[in-house]
């Protein structure tokens, strides 16, 4: 009797085991015929560069069409476009309807998804792009806007932290080392050193386009929600959080007065609030030392890369990871695309085919880059080749999910480690995981937009005198109506702590 009922019972395991694999096989079937469906599909994959036409883009839209061709019926097609014009032709594509497929979001996400310019995955995503599904699912949470998945994050530097970034030589003729650099105060000893040295550059430039000089300035301590709302990362959550208005802390009143003491001292780059030329070539023009930005384990290899130098990095504020650092920027999907099933298989072989990730980020093997070390997976410039004359390139932080592809040879073996420990070792915000529904402040968040585009920038450039201009920028706000926005984030943040202890 014994032996009978463990027979069924193996029988039964069995047949189950069987159902499963069929319903599996199944499924396999439909994704097939869904993406082998005898019908080729362009997709335009967009994102922004220093330079929109590379001498290897033809070459590399090729090659990544081989690798698509045995997954799906659709051809990929290349575009870039420069920094400095980006943000306005993906409006304009978004908003015309006119061709697009995957680009690169760097803001405005869930503004794009509330107007219907973003198409909604999260019903698809595990089917026809289930290895990026897989690889970033640590994050995805943090990218869910009022319940819709736009896309997906990128393997990079999740946490925010600033630093120093600057040119080595440089450096050293100023007699400090990178072990000499940990604060605010030590980065004012060297750059006056540096402006005594090279009164004919600029000791700091911006890190991003028409901003200011100490933009990265308070990253780390602020958990930016909304529109200059948000929370200190020191809240303790036992007692809820206070929600704030970050410009009327006192961390954002002392970074306008070193701005404006620095800038007045000179150290600054003239008419950063309007500089249109990205700071790689700046750099690369010998006009400036270094800039005060976005600091992680890849940070050197990056700039090496932008610029042909020896470049060092010294880490200066905090390390936080919120949910805006994680979902602001992703590969997003435009709601125009014409196949998004297609357009999935295109992105999930982003952030899984080592071969897929290394044309996109690398270029062409044997012309762009070579493999130095094939065990330990490490790639470097040919020999005779430098940043200035290679045919493509991308930052890792753009690149999908660059872990499954190369290092490069000035990175450190274990970059990779590096990360995953620099995102784990971070302080976590209080309201980690929390996404503000913002539809009850949609007028206020404009009227604060046009705020901030007034006095942002030239405050955190020191061009305006901060004894006036922080209370004439915090007034204006009040104007607009961030009082409003506090009240409702405060109330949605209670509520989500309450549901999530």
């Amino acid at each position: 009797m014994k032996k009978k009922l463990v027979s069924g019972l193996l029988v039964a395991a069995m047949s189950l085991s069987m159902l499963a694999g069929s319903i599996v096989s199944l499924a396999d079937e439909a994704t097939d015929a869904v993406l082998k469906d005898g019908d080729t599909t362009e997709i335009l994959m967009v994102w922004p560069g220093s330079n929109a036409s590379p001498a290897s883009m033809q070459e590399v839209e090729d090659a990544m069409n081989e690798l698509i061709a045995p997954v799906a019926d659709a051809k990929i097609k290349l575009q870039i476009i420069e920094w400095g014009a980006y943000d306005d032709q993906i409006n304009l594509m978004l908003s015309s309807g006119e061709k697009l497929d995957i680009f690169l979001g760097t803001s405005n996400i869930r503004e794009r998804g509330q107007r219907g310019q973003l198409y909604d995955i999260a019903e698809d995503v595990q089917t026809y792009a289930p290895d990026a599904y897989a690889a970033m699912e640590r994050y995805i949470n943090a990218c869910y806007f009022d319940g819709a998945l736009y896309g997906l994050p990128i393997y990079r530097d999740m946490a925010a932290q600033a630093g120093l970034i600057c040119r080595k030589d440089i450096l050293d003729e100023t007699g400090f080392t990178v072990d000499d650099v940990k604060t605010m105060d030590d980065v004012e000893k060297v750059i006056e050193k540096v402006h005594e040295l090279h009164p004919e550059m600029y000791a700091l430039i911006p890190s991003d386009l028409k901003s200011g000089c100490l933009l990265n300035y308070i990253k780390g301590q602020f958990d930016d929600i909304s529109s200059g709302v948000g929370v200190a990362m020191d809240d303790d959550t036992s007692d809820g959080v206070t929600v704030v208005n970050i410009y009327d802390t006192d961390e954002y009143k002392e970074m306008a007065k070193v701005a404006y003491d620095w800038n007045q001292k000179g150290y600054f780059m003239p008419d950063s609030t309007t500089n249109t030329t990205p700071r790689q070539d700046i750099l690369k023009a010998n006009n400036a030392f270094g800039y005060f930005g976005n600091y992680h384990p890849g940070i050197v290899t990056q700039e090496v890369m932008n610029t042909g130098m020896d470049i060092v990095a010294m880490p200066i504020t905090e390390k936080s990871l919120s949910t805006q650092s994680v979902n602001n920027i992703e590969w997003l999907v435009a709601a125009q695309t014409e196949n998004p099933e297609k357009t999935l298989a295109v992105l999930n072989l982003l952030y899984s085919s080592a071969d897929f990730q290394n044309l996109f980020r690398y270029g062409i093997e044997g012309k762009d880059y070579e493999v130095k070390d094939a065990e330990k997976g490490i790639a470097g410039y040919p020999e005779g080749v430098t940043s200035a004359t290679v045919g493509w390139g991308n930052e890792m932080w753009l690149s999908g999910n660059a872990s499954v592809g190369y290092a490069w040879e000035t990175d450190p073996e274990d970059v990779f480690e590096k990360y995953s420990e620099f995102n784990d070792t971070a302080t976590l915000s209080p309201l980690y995981g929390f996404i503000y529904d913002t539809s009850n402040v949609k007028n206020e968040i404009t009227a604060i937009s046009n705020v901030k585009d007034k006095y942002k920038a030239i405050i955190e450039n020191g061009d305006a005198d901060p004894e006036t201009a922080v209370a004439e920028f915090n007034e204006e706000l009040k104007a607009a109506g961030i009082d409003h926005i506090i009240e409702d984030v405060q109330a949605q943040a209670d509520a989500w702590l309450a549901e999530n202890k």
